[in-house]
């Protein structure tokens, strides 16, 4: 019974973290779209909305992903080196597909934003916004 449970709890802290890196996922998105189409050279278009969509999904996987207890000191001390692991990834795997496998950067911005999401999940699930009493 006790499996169960924690498959539950796993399932839906899943869900959660799908719903807000989805939210936050569309800034991004939004924001190489909107770069792109004002003739930002597509990596660095890439690059400012990974960062813009950091932004927004802080918050929204401190409030509502992962509910946690650690003080916002602590979550962003340990955001800040995720953040920055799941932007270089971004910029490199995003570097290395577009144009080279991929000629539509939004083709190539998916794949990358696939690899991304199970990197930053098992950051902000063991790091990120673990509580004391949740190691």
């Amino acid at each position: 019974m006790a499996k169960v449970s924690s498959l539950l709890k796993l399932v839906k802290l899943v869900l959660r973290f799908l719903v807000s890196g989805g939210i936050a996922t569309a800034v991004h998105w939004a924001t190489l779209w909107g770069l792109i189409n004002l003739q930002v050279e597509a990596v660095l278009a890439s690059s400012i909305g990974a960062f813009v969509g950091a932004i927004v999904n802080y918050f929204l996987q401190y409030f509502f992903t992962f509910k946690t207890r650690r003080r916002h000191k602590q979550a962003l001390l340990a955001y800040g080196p995720a953040v920055l692991v799941s932007w270089l990834l971004n910029l490199a795997l995003f570097y290395s597909l577009y144009g080279e496998v991929f000629s539509d950067p939004l083709v190539a911005q998916v794949v990358t934003t696939g690899v991304v999401m199970v990197v930053n999940f098992l950051l902000y699930k063991k790091v990120v916004f673990r509580a004391k009493s949740d190691t």
